[in-house]
């Protein structure tokens, strides 16, 4: 016994060796077995408690590290705890030996089925063991076949390897019914739902036609699988692996979502069949989370999307503020600021000389200034200088003219240069001619050029409000405006809002405060792009495919798609410690790698949208717009063309233009009747005054009459 079991070993080359002895086994052939065994250099671990094994193993499958298990007992004493503690998994095999002459009929095949990797050793002659193993064929029947045989008295085996491993045995599944639940996900999966009395289906079409009962309605249904990127997927997968499958209807028509502590978790809907073993596969755009591979397992990525929030397109901004629309809202107060700074500048470099002077000789700068003398006409006197070169007609000058220019006559004359007026320099110094020189180049070239080329732009092509293509801004936006953030129910996105920090949990908390009775969730993206469509205060977070394909089936020039908010991974879901995971890795690698799945998701999209469809670039983004299935596709492809045509310029346009020009007059006839307003008040002010004048001189005569009568009358007393 000792020499068989430990050559078995050695030819099965185990990475850890976990022993496990009961009371009822011999200590002294435990120990000749381990130091036969620790000459192969094989690691072992002897335990003869149950509870330490299983922790043993648990961690092992934790750390995803192989382990071969010995065990001296009857397999129905281990089996149930074995599938009740999830320690059946494609890395621990359990080898059971107990001097059995056969394998015993009264085993449970449900015990022995798949994940569980089982090999039972007899002894049906002296020194001839035979080795049963339940994974011979990939019927998943839970049989112990006979895999293999020893002979101690040779010393030989009946073939090499000991057992056969998974990738030779699930290679080809020999027919087997795979069953697999199927949701209503497009362009992932087609499926129409209708009553059985309704229904109109044949059985020679070539779709999948299947029966569900509805719980909820206590109804039966018929859901029919018309096509979709997976289901041709898992087509080519079947062909190349020799099985068939069929589709059934998920109750609840969800992915699945997971309910308590995230590593004893539950999932609902079809990932929650998965993880209970009723079902043997799912596909359909299921994305890969920490959480959904506590529970399941998933295979090498058939799609690497990207997650991504779709909004309403943007939308064209009113024409009559075309004019300050230019620049950009920090730019502006630096112009204004500029302007409004040049005159006084100017003013400083003609006037600081004379004020320097002023103060080096001791004397008071204001001895030297000279204030112009207004005249009871309503005109300036330095304008009219101005307007003729600096002299007046006939080459009379001004009386009482200072050395240098005023503030105003500054501020005045740079306001000309930026208005591209004609204007004259106010002083003939070297310095003021260099600083005007340059003011007009800023104005002319800088300010003006730029400015006729961004606004003739603007007036060419209708300016847009800025798009929301990032969370910053949808941020902002739900807290401005009243944004709601719309996700798939039960979905991975519904979880990566709940469960991720940052901005998304920002936007969780607003959405959350928003919302009442959970109105963001959604059904399904394609419901939540039909209300964005009704209502474009919305926001529809999900796959960027996803979202994309949604939003051209009803016109791609209403929405905005934002930018790839981090990269999300969909696979093939299989049961937790599947057997077959690395032959469908391996099938599934080689579809990728030859451009298969790329090419089976470009052919859905040609069914879909038409033949007129170019490749997919790094975001899985079409060049072309394809044509529109719904009712009204050819005003919505006309609304797009003309919009991304160039239109001419017309009035309608220009409205702005006229609008400051109308400030303009309005201002002036406002300052003009402010000025005769206040010439009226000043000499009513001077005539008053005047009168007030005359009557106290009258009051101050008549005053002085009293005195001088009281005073004579006081002589004569």
């Amino acid at each position: 016994m000792v020499l068989g079991l430990s050559e078995m070993i050695n030819l099965l080359a185990p990475k850890t060796l976990a022993i496990l002895v009961l009371n009822e086994t011999k200590i002294d052939k435990i120990d000749r077995l381990t130091v036969m065994i620790h000459h192969y250099n094989i690691p072992t671990c002897i335990f003869n408690n149950l509870d330490e094994y299983f922790r043993y193993i648990g961690s092992n499958l934790k750390k995803s590290l192989e382990t071969t298990s010995l065990l001296f007992c009857h397999p129905e004493k281990m089996l149930e705890d074995l599938i009740e503690r999830r320690l059946a998994h494609r890395l621990s095999l359990y080898i059971f030996y107990w001097g059995v002459r056969k394998v015993p009929t009264q085993l449970d095949r449900s015990l022995l089925r798949e994940p569980l990797r089982v090999a039972v050793i007899t002894n049906p002659r002296k020194n001839i063991f035979r080795i049963f193993y339940n994974q011979v064929k990939p019927n998943n029947r839970g049989e112990l076949l006979s895999t293999n045989w020893f002979d101690g008295n040779d010393m030989t085996f009946q073939k090499v390897p000991l057992l056969p491993t998974p990738t030779t045995v699930y290679k080809n599944f020999e027919g087997r019914v795979f069953t697999i639940p199927v949701i209503h996900k497009p362009p992932w999966h087609f499926v129409t739902y209708s009553k059985l009395n309704e229904s109109s289906y044949n059985d020679t079409e070539t779709d999948q036609l299947e029966l569900s009962t509805n719980s909820t309605e206590n109804e039966e249904t018929v859901f029919k699988v018309t096509g979709g990127r997976d289901h041709n997927l898992i087509q080519l997968i079947a062909h190349r692996m020799n099985f068939s499958f069929k589709y059934i209807d998920q109750e609840d028509r969800i992915q699945g979502t997971a309910i308590g502590p995230a590593e004893n978790a539950t999932f609902t809907g079809a990932l929650g069949m998965l993880q209970r073993r009723e079902v043997d596969l799912f596909l359909g755009d299921v994305a890969v989370t920490w959480e959904r591979m506590q529970a399941v397992e998933f295979s090498f990525f058939t799609l690497a999307d990207s997650a991504a929030f779709v909004t309403h397109a943007p939308r064209k901004l009113s024409e009559a503020l075309a004019l300050v629309r230019p620049f950009q809202v920090t730019v502006w107060p630096l112009v204004l600021l500029t302007i409004m700074m040049s005159g006084p500048i100017l003013y400083m470099i003609i006037a600081m000389p004379y004020r320097l002077e002023d103060w080096s000789r001791g004397r008071m700068a204001r001895t030297r200034r000279f204030k112009i003398q207004r005249g009871p006409s309503f005109y300036h006197m330095q304008y009219i200088q101005e307007m003729n070169h600096g002299a007046l007609p006939g080459g009379a000058e001004i009386a009482g003219t200072p050395q240098h220019p005023t503030l105003d006559r500054c501020i005045w004359y740079t306001i000309n240069v930026y208005l591209r007026q004609s204007a004259t320099i106010p002083y003939n110094g070297h310095v003021s001619r260099f600083f005007s020189i340059l003011l007009w180049l800023c104005a002319t070239y800088v300010l003006g050029d730029v400015y006729s080329a961004q606004l003739t732009s603007q007036l060419a092509r209708p300016a847009r409000e800025g798009p929301i293509d990032t969370l910053g801004k949808l941020e902002i936006f739900m807290q401005r405006d009243g944004y709601q953030l719309l996700v798939e129910r039960q979905s991975a996105f519904q979880a990566a809002l709940v469960n991720s920090t940052g901005i998304l949990q920002r936007l969780y908390r607003i959405t959350q405060q928003q919302s009442h009775n959970e109105s963001y969730l959604v059904s399904s993206v394609e419901e939540g792009i039909r209300i964005l469509v009704d209502n474009s205060k919305r926001a529809v977070f999900g796959g960027r495919e996803t979202l994309y394909f949604n939003t051209k089936r009803y016109g791609a020039h209403r929405f905005q798609l934002s930018e790839k908010l981090y990269t999300r991974y969909s696979a093939v879901a299989v049961q937790f410690g599947s057997p077959f995971l690395d032959s469908l890795n391996e099938v599934i690698m080689r579809l990728f790698e030859a451009g298969i799945i790329e090419k089976i998701t470009i052919a859905e999209y040609e069914r879909m949208f038409g033949s007129h469809i170019g490749q997919f670039d790094d975001e899985s983004v079409m060049t072309t717009k394809p044509d529109s299935v719904e009712g009204d596709s050819g005003k919505a492809k006309k609304a797009a063309e003309s919009n991304e045509k160039l239109k001419p310029m017309n009035l309608r346009m220009l409205q702005g233009a006229f609008l400051a020009l109308a400030c303009g007059h309005s201002l002036g006839a406002i300052a003009l009747v402010l000025e005769n307003k206040s010439k009226c008040i000043q000499l009513t002010f001077g005539r008053i005054k005047m009168c007030l004048h005359w009557i106290g001189r009258i009051f101050c005569k008549i005053g002085r009459a009293i005195c001088r009568l009281w005073a004579r009358l006081q002589r004569d007393d």
